[in-house]
């Protein structure tokens, strides 16, 4: 039996609004039940993202839409489940159950109201990606138009405070360097990005540089290896920028294949910097365009446990990458 699996993003709450039926085996999606099974995936994070170009005054209500999505999906089948925290979490371990985590992607969901963050919390929400590719008047982005050395504003500091007090963990993929680093010193919990790669192997604005992966270390949190090819591979991310800059439809198609064994390559080279207690899995499937050669979808990560035991690791590290990390995250946010 292949080792237990947390997997921290993903943007399948799509497929779930396009009226997919992701009990039964779909076509063209990363993720749906029997790829979970087929993975042993325990846990899956349905990420409810919030488009920047969404009118603020529709932001949260567009998030209910879709965090009412996921909890309809998380209670449609007994081989299904809703997950809240780490007891709940652990439970499902224990079975051949699929857990599902809400989170949010994209702090416009909140319309710049303490309120709303709240609401969120009531709807089960335990992770915020604090930003997507646009700036937010409280949150900059690592991709946002103009100025991304503001990192967060007063108001900002107080949805952290706020995310402490409510137990939501704060997400800083996509955030500016500034952000991450503001966002790192106002936490008293642990923070995670929880689908972002090295930027020692690819250039990417999403990923995170050697100081930002020791910082989390030392502090405790969590950096989760992302699969899209544009943030694996430097090769990959030029030819793709390429082809998005001549207005190409479908930009991945002109570009050249990404063997799978690099996801293996930014594991390792995240955990020698940051510590194997730093290190998770954040596949960003049904959100990304391009994966590795042979990474169909959630039935992938046995085949990555196996490249993984090749390269020396034991089954103690395999376990902490695999689910037992971020156990560790939502323990401590549970106190």
């Amino acid at each position: 039996m292949s080792t237990k699996v947390i997997d921290l993003h993903c943007d399948s709450v799509f497929s779930l609004i396009a009226g997919k039926d992701l009990r039964q085996p779909v076509q063209d999606v990363h993720v749906d039940l029997p790829r979970l099974r087929a993975g042993n995936v325990g846990l899956q994070v349905f990420a409810a993202y919030v488009p920047p170009n969404t009118a603020e005054d529709q932001a949260f209500a567009y998030t209910i839409e879709r965090l009412n999505a996921i909890d309809a999906f998380a209670l449609s089948d007994d081989f299904l489940a809703p997950v809240e925290n780490a007891l709940e979490l652990q439970a499902i371990l224990d079975t051949d159950k699929v857990g599902i985590m809400a989170a949010v992607e994209n702090g416009l969901a909140i319309e710049n109201s303490l309120e709303k963050l709240e609401a969120l919390r009531r709807c089960k929400v335990r992770i915020l990606t604090l930003v997507h590719s646009e700036h937010l008047n409280w949150v900059t982005s690592c991709t946002g138009t103009g100025n991304t050395q503001d990192g967060l504003s007063s108001f900002g500091e107080q949805v952290i405070d706020a995310m402490n007090d409510l137990r939501i963990i704060p997400d800083i993929s996509h955030s500016s360097e500034k952000a991450f680093w503001d966002v790192l010193k106002r936490s008293k919990k642990p923070i995670i990005a929880s689908h972002s790669c090295a930027w020692h192997f690819c250039g990417a604005a999403r990923n995170l540089k050697d100081d930002q992966l020791k910082a989390l270390g030392d502090s405790g949190g969590l950096a989760a290896v992302n699969f899209f090819n544009a943030f694996l591979s430097e090769d990959f991310r030029l030819q793709y920028t390429s082809a998005k800059e001549k207005s190409i439809e479908k930009p991945e198609t002109t570009c050249s294949t990404v063997k799978q064994s690099i996801i293996a390559d930014h594991i390792e080279y995240m955990l020698n910097l940051a510590g194997e207690d730093c290190i998770a899995l954040g596949s960003d499937f049904d959100g990304i365009s391009a994966a590795p050669e042979g990474v169909t979808g959630s039935d992938f990560y046995p085949t990555l446990e196996t490249e993984l035991r090749a390269r020396g690791y034991s089954d103690k590290r395999i376990k902490k990458i695999f689910y037992a990390n971020f156990h560790r995250i939502l323990e401590e946010w549970d106190k």
